[in-house]
């Protein structure tokens, strides 16, 4: 359990630290980008403004002006008839006037769309001299830069990343090296103190056994001999539990068995006990099921959920359900379903926790065999969907 809570601790480690370098290196770049866009968009206000500055192309406006002397940009003016008026390329030194015409005439036709091609940036005006203006601005400096520093700032991430990964590690192993220690005596405890029950309740036990021969039994030996058989029983639930949380799967048998004879077993075996507590029980197994995993646990984990719906099926028409098919994906699914009273406070979202119990829950039980199950279903890599609806609660067990 505590290796599942180290790898968790990781995984929500590193996903955080992904996070929040991935913003940062994102908004980073992307508002490097967006600063190259809208500089390019000011170059090209100005590149008007200087093209209409020339004679016959009007006043230029009352607002700061751009500085172009490092700028590599060529403008180009249009008749109305789509004729070329003037050429001004003596600032493009990539492109001939040819070429430089050409794109232009291309932005004036419609044929380039939007604001960009290539590594350059465009923009087509008509101004008050009748004149159409298209010009054009290299950004390939600066597109170069970005690249670099996307690259450059992409590897040191990663770089800073893979760091974090053997950091958050190294540390989680320190972190949680005292809790492991914790965990163990803990398990250890439970293992002694097991062994170590065992003997003075065989002693009680068997006193018991000759009290009653030489008094007969009574309200009080019955109630000695079910505290005793309590007891017993919650202690192997916890013996079993700390083995199963062992995450050890090598210590527990797998082999293919027939899963409609474990079924069919546990549903005689409780089918008497439904009735004599009045509860309409029915089952269903659906074809010839096989499984591949420990036939014991499986068969523990269907007494255990049978036995708690045998204990806590209430409402005022008392009913459990219990069906095994295959779903279309191919995977068994044992459902058990059973009334509760409506007043009933379950949470399902901690019932399957160690030691949990109903407010409203007045029935003897140890709260732990739904833990018990719980590990189980983690042990044959299951799931379980629990779904309370009304007065009736369902749990949805898929291997």
């Amino acid at each position: 359990m505590i290796k599942k809570l180290r790898n968790k601790f990781i995984l929500i480690a590193m996903l955080s630290v992904f996070f929040v370098l991935a913003i940062t290196i994102g908004t980073i770049n992307i508002s490097n980008y967006v600063v190259i866009e809208n500089n390019a968009t000011e170059i090209l206000k100005e590149v008007i403004r200087e093209g209409t500055n020339e004679p016959g192309g009007g006043e230029v406006p009352p607002k700061k002006r751009v500085d172009l002397r490092q700028e590599h940009y060529f403008i180009v003016s249009f008749n109305n008839d789509g004729s070329i008026n003037k050429t001004n390329n003596s600032h493009m030194f990539m492109l001939s006037k040819e070429e430089c015409e050409d794109l232009a005439a291309k932005v004036y036709n419609d044929e380039l769309k939007g604001h960009s091609y290539d590594t350059y940036r465009f923009i087509k005006e008509l101004k008050g001299d009748g004149l159409t203006y298209v010009g054009f601005v290299d950004v390939k400096d600066k597109l170069d830069s970005f690249y670099s520093f996307l690259l450059t700032s992409s590897l040191i991430s990663i770089g800073a990343y893979l760091a974090m990964t053997v950091l958050i590690i190294v540390a989680s192993k320190i972190a949680f090296k005292s809790s492991e220690e914790v965990y163990r005596n803990q398990k250890r405890f439970i293992t002694n103190a097991s062994h170590e029950l065992k003997t003075p309740l065989t002693i009680i036990s068997a006193d018991m056994d000759i009290i009653e021969m030489d008094n007969g039994k009574s309200e009080w030996s019955e109630s000695v001999r079910d505290q005793i058989k309590r007891l017993a029983e919650m202690t192997n639930q916890l013996v079993l539990l700390s083995k199963l949380e062992e995450d050890d799967p090598k210590r527990f048998e797998f082999n293919d068995f027939s899963v409609n004879e474990v079924c069919n077993n546990a549903v005689n075996a409780f089918s008497n006990n439904f009735k004599k507590e009045g509860i309409k029980f029915s089952a269903n197994i659906t074809g010839n099921l096989t499984m591949h995993g420990n036939r014991n646990m499986i068969d523990q984990l269907l007494y255990i959920f049978l036995d708690n719906s045998l204990k806590y099926t209430g409402g005022d028409n008392k009913s459990s359900y219990f069906t095994v098919s295959e779903n279309n994906k191919g995977k068994i699914e044992f459902r058990f379903s059973n009334t509760i009273d409506k007043n009933d406070e379950i949470d399902i979202k901690q019932i399957m926790e160690r030691f949990y119990r109903s407010p409203s829950n007045k029935k003897d039980g140890s709260g732990v065999g739904l833990s018990i199950a719980q590990e189980i279903i983690n042990l044959h890599k299951g799931t379980i969907k629990i779904d309370k609806n009304n007065n009736t609660i369902s749990f949805l067990i898929t291997f």
